[in-house]
């Protein structure tokens, strides 16, 4: 957590990729570790495709003002919620985009934002785990490998808690393929 032990994460997709979910089961994760947490989310009318946003701000204080105002790290699945929700970012904010299905936009640079991550998440996972299913939790494991907002075992029991059984360990798998990407991503020497 940042100098004021105030975290803000702001994710950002398109209906149908669970980015609320997993938004509830970091917030779930942090709470079971005795963090404040306030939640928010915001969706289209229709039930898949439209834009999402969901809003996490995690703190050991009090949180005066519960919206993300300052994002450390904004998450986006789609150029179309990158455009919608991207703004109010600054130099201290991390920016993760999934290169497989996303360009660089050509705002996000050194002179906005702390860094850029692009990762092929949605391929990644299709190609590792063949599924579809589980996008957000390697979100998840990608959030935690570059915070460490939460201890990892804390976050799988939020996950083991939100998720069907029978899904269980697709979505195990998943996590770790988060971590792992970031993992493989520091190791290669380029900053995040």
């Amino acid at each position: 957590m940042g100098n004021d032990n105030r975290f803000e994460l702001r994710m950002t997709g398109s209906g149908g990729q669970g980015l609320i979910l997993g938004s509830i089961i970091l917030a779930e994760a942090a709470i079971m570790e005795g963090k404040i947490v306030t939640q928010s989310q915001v969706y289209g009318a229709e039930a898949r495709g439209g834009t999402t946003k969901a809003e996490l701000v995690i703190s050991n204080k009090h949180i005066a003002y519960p919206k993300v105002t300052d994002p450390d790290l904004l998450a986006a699945m789609t150029n179309e919620g990158l455009e919608q929700y991207g703004g109010g970012i600054s130099r201290k904010t991390k920016v993760v985009i999934d290169s497989s299905v996303m360009s660089t936009p050509d705002f996000l640079d050194e002179e906005n934002c702390r860094g850029l991550l692009a990762l092929p998440i949605r391929s990644t996972l299709i190609s590792r785990l063949e599924s579809e299913l589980g996008l957000n939790i390697v979100l998840l494991g990608i959030i935690e490998g570059l915070t460490a907002i939460v201890d990892v075992e804390t976050l799988r029991k939020a996950v083991a808690m939100h998720v069907k059984k029978q899904f269980l360990d697709l979505n195990m798998k998943a996590l770790d393929l988060g971590m792992e990407m970031v993992e493989a991503q520091a190791k290669t020497g380029i900053r995040i």
